[in-house]
């Protein structure tokens, strides 16, 4: 049997459903950027005594998420913005760890350890940090919503 009738393309209805942050992908991805983000925090290693000036807990304190809009619409964002005290990204090197390479002394003045008081001198030799991921697996997290 053929039933005639309508169909009303709503275009705005439309993009309010999938590009809005109160539509139905707005609120799955807004879940699960909170579920990504404390899954990075619990995975986010802390060092106990802070480092460089920095509180212990700092970095992790640092991860957030962000619903944003691009071209193909909808998505999350978690990240660990925190930085070192230059300016460098430290999520990144807590993330993928980093290669070994040398430090040098801002003045003409040797490197020492400030717990200790250990003097190493005008230049060392960093042996590097190993990667402790924290991001790629919340994002393991996420997917399995």
């Amino acid at each position: 049997m053929a039933v005639g009738g309508w169909l009303v393309w709503d275009e705005a209805e439309l993009d309010r459903l999938l590009n809005s942050k109160e539509g139905p992908v707005g609120r799955d991805l807004s879940r699960r950027g909170t579920v990504g983000a404390q899954a990075a925090k619990t995975l986010c290693p802390v060092s106990p005594r802070g480092s460089h000036g920095r509180p212990s807990g700092y970095s992790r304190s640092q991860i957030g998420w962000e619903l944003g809009r691009d071209r193909e619409g909808l998505y999350v964002d978690v990240k660990n913005p925190s930085t070192t005290p230059d300016g460098k990204p430290l999520g990144l090197f807590i993330e993928v760890g980093t290669e070994p390479h040398d430090i040098a002394s801002h003045g003409d003045y040797p490197l020492r350890n400030r717990q200790t008081g250990q003097v190493f001198g005008r230049k060392v030799r960093h042996p590097g940090t190993r990667a402790q991921p924290h991001l790629r697996p919340a994002l393991d997290v996420m997917m399995q919503l």
